[in-house]
């Protein structure tokens, strides 16, 4: 599997590609991406310079554009990426139907990737974005590599990417997801929901089975395993570090007991976990 990892900084990207990640996504002020300003780079020649040094290295950018906008502001973001894209040919991580249709009806043939925020949940929806040129396709959170065969091992050649579910995973339907920074006060995907009259939360993976969806994704044949952007990078480097690590153990051929008990040491020597867990 290959590792791609967030960036929002020239010199996280420089980071990230020395140490084992093969590609870096980053967002742009301005340009719809699923992360509030302080989260992005400072500006589009920021993300050239990376592009740059990614293809000097023999990795690549990619530019996401994984949030909606309004329709009226198509016509400015359609020119940046166009701009973008033409400079340095990357692929564009890509949410929103409406304005998938408006950058490829606009003349735009990119790379495309299929962000998780879309939820491909099944194999039919792989015919209608081939056409579209895409490439990749990011598993939801909530679809387990078990029960995506025939996305995972399609006979259209797209490639699917699933996040590090060992770092980090959502409790709720990523739809509904848009940060703390839209509303000012709360989080959307931690709203309780109703079911069967009553309150209801999503429940989050244990350490077991967040290790067994890792173990599941390498052996299903999913080609990329996606490590988020997060505030403090020391934590994004401790993630990495033990990605990486974890990548190790699965190529060795490690069984999945194994790996498990493997896994958990890992797991809980990384700090940004032990914070969450209380350990």
């Amino acid at each position: 599997m290959l590792i791609v990892a967030g960036a929002k900084t020239y010199d996280e990207a420089d980071w990230l590609l020395a140490n084992g990640a093969a590609e870096v996504y980053c967002g742009v002020p301005g340009l719809p991406n699923h992360r509030d300003a302080d989260q992005c780079l400072e500006n589009d020649a920021e993300f050239l310079r990376i592009a740059r040094l990614a293809g000097a290295r023999g990795k690549r950018a990619l530019l996401a554009l994984n949030e909606a906008c309004f329709e009226k502001d198509y016509p400015a973001v359609a020119r940046r990426v166009r701009a973008i894209v033409k400079t340095c040919g990357c692929p564009v991580i890509i949410r929103e139907l409406p304005l998938f249709h408006y950058l490829y009806n606009s003349g735009l043939r990119a790379e495309f990737i299929i962000s998780s925020l879309s939820l491909v949940f099944n194999s039919r929806a792989l015919d209608y974005y081939n056409k579209l040129g895409v490439k990749r396709v990011i598993l939801p959170f909530h679809l387990l590599p078990g029960e995506a065969g025939r996305i995972i091992n399609n006979r259209r050649g797209l490639e699917t990417e699933i996040f590090f579910h060992a770092d980090f995973c959502c409790p709720n339907m990523d739809p509904a997801c848009r940060l703390d920074g839209w509303l000012k006060s709360f989080q959307v995907c931690r709203f309780p929901y109703t079911c069967g009259g009553k309150p209801h939360r999503m429940p989050e993976a244990n350490v077991p089975q967040k290790l067994d969806i890792v173990y599941d994704s390498f052996h299903s044949g999913i080609k990329y395993l996606k490590i988020i952007r997060v505030t403090d990078f020391k934590d994004q480097k401790e993630v990495l570090k033990e990605a990486r690590v974890m990548l190790a153990l699965l190529e060795k051929g490690v069984s999945r007991e194994d790996f498990r008990k493997l896994g958990e040491k890992l797991y809980f020597s990384v700090s940004r976990h032990g914070g969450r867990t209380g350990r």
